[in-house]
């Protein structure tokens, strides 16, 4: 009996001290770290996503914390290491995201699942088509913006415009105003942007509607989410993804959080709503790393 009661003490004790797998730093630290894409500079942000960490906060009962970091890559770097436990992605990076760190998408809003970008030029410039700016200059954003880079690539590739042959540079931003203001103040002759970033900046007057001009409008895919590392409980997710789902327009607090989301509300978000996405990702990045959009 002495041995069987020996042995029962031997395995509770490696079973105690065998390292678990984190499910998160919360409960210690009790704050919940946010990190956001770098796509506006870091006071616009600021502004934009302080009110619904505010409305975070006080549902999860939660301190939340905003990370603006320097960079797409950062943002990515971020999570793979822990320091980012909630991220807002773009498509592109959330494919890496989750093919890296297993990211979990939680929710998204209802234009992500038809998202657009635009090609800008400015205003005073005559051309009417994107095949008639051959051997003129070109910016993306951050090359790991989806609707910054990665898909107006794709579409340009579907007009048979391989950038780095078709146009006489081509440049990176690292954020859609940035690229904005490029074009507007003639630094490069056509841009390539988020469509609501574009349309906010027109609409607030941070640049003038005689100032730029949109050319070309892409077809709809699906774009910016919000996603968890997989370490933490599934019962902390649902939390994180009710309380966006709760936010309603017909709510005065609401409706002002929404509105700095460029929202009209929040859908659940699924793994699935972005394979079209991740197939187009690894082609490109598949071409980008032969060299043939070289």
């Amino acid at each position: 009996m002495a041995s069987v009661a020996f042995l029962i003490i031997v395995v509770l004790f490696f079973a105690n001290n065998q390292k678990q797998p984190e499910t998160s730093n919360i409960e210690s630290t009790h704050i919940l770290r946010i990190g956001v894409l770098p796509d506006q500079n870091p006071e616009t942000l600021k502004k934009r996503f302080e009110p619904v960490l505010d409305y975070l906060s006080e549902k999860l009962q939660l301190s939340c914390e905003l990370i603006v970091p320097e960079s797409y890559p950062d943002l990515l770097q971020l999570f793979h290491d822990q320091k980012v436990d909630l991220a807002y992605f773009g498509g592109y990076s959330y494919v890496k995201a989750r093919q890296r760190d297993g990211a979990i998408p939680l929710v998204m809003r209802r234009i992500d699942t038809r998202f657009t970008s635009l090609f800008i030029v400015k205003a005073s410039n005559p051309a009417q088509t994107l095949e008639s700016l051959e051997n003129r200059s070109i910016a993306f954003g951050s090359s790991l913006s989806t609707s910054g880079h990665l898909m107006p690539r794709h579409f340009l590739q579907q007009k048979n415009i391989t950038p780095e042959s078709f146009f006489s540079s081509v440049q990176y931003s690292g954020a859609h105003d940035k690229t904005a203001y490029w074009v507007r103040d003639g630094k490069v002759d056509v841009g390539a942007a988020n469509a609501t970033t574009i349309r906010s900046i027109l609409e607030k007057g941070l640049i003038k509607p005689n100032e730029i001009r949109i050319l070309w409008e892409t077809p709809p895919y699906a774009n910016y989410v919000w996603a968890i590392r997989p370490q933490f409980a599934g019962s902390f997710n649902t939390s994180i993804r009710d309380a966006f789902l709760q936010l309603s327009p017909t709510d005065a607090d609401h409706s002002r959080i929404l509105k700095n989301l460029d929202a009209i509300g929040y859908i659940p978000a699924d793994p699935d709503d972005f394979l079209p996405l991740a197939n187009i990702a690894q082609e490109t990045d598949a071409m980008l790393a032969a060299g043939k959009l070289n």
